[in-house]
């Protein structure tokens, strides 16, 4: 669906060099929740911003459905960008247009449909984001949470086939961004859109994406599915971000306290369900001591993990053990 092949941009802010991509490869299959998470400066808002042409590369290739969109003329590029929906952290609403007309903007520039088709489309869109009753309501009428839903009935306006969202519920409470990311799975579904959401909320990444990459200073350092990320991390911005989402940042300290190596244990889908703990402790008769645990859901996928010390003659078989059952082992070495 999309191609992003040796992508650099560079910009210049008072007169000093920024490179804001470098050497970026990225490759989005259809139908995805593709999430690019990094930190402020990382790179991602310029990524997006290429993706609909609203920024050029310095050098490099982009390609929606195998056409590469920075060859287009600006007639099929318009056309490209109809298929490309957007929403934005800052809503992007017209203050002084009400709800429907915010909807309906879009649809005006549409040669060929009619008044009657537009008001229609309006108002189909109004009760697939739950605001029929707020059609004549203006944005400064509105919550958060409401604005963000006309934004995304005005993105859905044209059919696109790609629903870019920047940073899209950064500036909702934790409810309303549970139940704009609810609206986004739905659409997506109904739809068969492909969605590329950046943000630096790693909650919200697990909640909706399937697919991840990870950004840091202009590069892409990490890209995987969900399960893998959050499982096999590689990069130390990686395991910071998981580890903040589950609650583990005091693991370090605690290795220090009592000085022993660590183990964490992923438990992913049936695996969180089965007893493989008591199981190996009545195998191999080992002594276990559980420092940390959670379970929650990554996308569609049920994800548990514990981190553990171990004591006893027979360790490695136990972890030999867990490993043949599915677990995911990481040894924490304690830095002596």
């Amino acid at each position: 669906m999309i191609d992003i092949v040796g992508v650099n941009k560079t910009f210049y802010v008072k007169n000093k060099k920024v490179e804001a991509l470098k050497n970026v490869s990225l490759h989005i299959d259809k139908g995805d929740i593709h999430g690019i998470i990094g930190y402020s400066g990382a790179g991602k808002s310029t990524l997006i911003r290429l993706i609909n042409a609203l920024e050029k590369p310095n050098e490099g290739i982009i390609k929606i459905n195998g056409i590469d969109i920075n060859k287009l003329n600006q007639s099929d590029l318009r056309k490209t960008r109809k298929k490309i929906g957007m929403i934005f952290q800052n809503f992007n609403l017209l203050n002084s247009a009400n709800v429907y007309e915010n909807i309906a903007a879009p649809l005006k520039n549409h040669t060929g449909l009619s008044k009657s088709e537009i008001d229609k489309k309006v108002k189909e869109l109004l009760e697939l984001v739950d605001l029929s009753d707020k059609e004549k309501a203006y944005p400064n009428q509105l919550s958060g949470g409401q604005k963000q839903r006309v934004a995304i009935a005005r993105a859905l306006s044209n059919n696109p086939e790609i629903l870019l969202c920047d940073e899209a519920t950064s500036a909702l409470d934790p409810n309303t961004t549970k139940s704009i990311l609810n609206l986004i799975k739905e659409v997506k579904d109904k739809f068969n859109i492909t969605v590329v959401l950046i943000t630096h909320q790693m909650e919200v990444v697990k909640y909706i994406c399937n697919k991840v990459s990870v950004m840091e200073n202009g590069n892409i350092v990490e890209n995987g599915n969900i399960i893998d990320i959050f499982t096999s991390g590689k990069k130390e911005i990686t395991k910071e971000f998981v580890a903040q989402t589950i609650h583990q940042e005091g693991v370090k300290e605690k290795q220090l306290e009592i000085k022993k190596d660590f183990y964490k244990l992923s438990f992913v889908g049936e695996n969180v369900d089965n007893p493989l703990i008591a199981e190996m402790l009545q195998k191999f008769n080992v002594t276990i001591s559980i420092l940390y645990g959670n379970i929650e859901k990554l996308y569609d996928t049920t994800y548990g993990n514990l981190i553990v010390t171990m004591d006893g003659e027979k360790v490695e078989d136990s972890l030999n053990y867990l490993r043949s059952k599915g677990v995911i082992i990481e040894v924490i070495k304690y830095d002596r």
